[in-house]
């Protein structure tokens, strides 16, 4: 991942807008917090981060989260520079034993669900009791993979280029708390 000076970065600020406020992204952790306890209550699963994106939403939920669980993460990704492929490489696969366990991974958006069905297919080989995915953002298009759907949704958001809590610009902006895309008229 190349590094972008400041000034690009600021640039990136300037010409972008605000699809999704703080407000509105802690009310979504505070609705899946709520849906998880239930769901999960008496389960004791072992809860997933999916690196990196799932980082932050996964520390949103977390502390919301009222059940007794295990923290774990794993790390694969299809993307280099930002690119996406058609390969899935597993920098950090689980280490721990989940048959017979129920799992729950946390990621930040749902896009086309390439990398996290390929994800859920592999931990299935281990046979958990169950797996279930929790993702912030579901990306509104027609371009899902088949015979995959992800179990709890945040929000949905329009299909553009976003970025903000756990997802990046170029490796930056993960950090921010809401939910941002470079405005339409400011693309190239």
């Amino acid at each position: 991942m190349s590094q972008i000076s400041n000034k690009e970065i600021e640039q990136t600020l300037r010409n972008s807008e605000c699809l999704i406020s703080s407000i509105e992204v802690a009310a979504a952790y505070e609705r899946l917090a709520a849906q998880l306890n239930l769901h999960y209550a008496g389960l004791n699963p072992i809860v997933m981060v999916v690196m990196n994106g799932g980082l932050i939403p996964a520390g949103q939920l977390l502390t919301h989260l009222t059940f007794y669980h295990r923290m774990h993460y794993i790390h694969a990704s299809r993307y280099r520079e930002n690119e996406g492929t058609n390969e899935l490489v597993w920098k950090f696969k689980p280490d721990v034993d989940i048959s017979g366990e129920h799992v729950l991974l946390v990621d930040d958006i749902f896009d086309e669900g390439i990398t996290l069905k390929a994800i859920v297919e592999e931990l299935k080989k281990e046979n958990p009791k169950s797996v279930d995915c929790c993702v912030l953002l579901n990306k509104v298009h027609d371009r899902k993979v088949e015979d995959f759907k992800v179990d709890f949704v945040g929000l949905d958001v329009d299909d553009r280029y976003v970025y903000g809590c756990g997802m990046d610009f170029h490796g930056y902006l993960r950090h921010l708390p809401g939910i941002y895309a470079i405005k339409e008229d400011k693309l190239p």
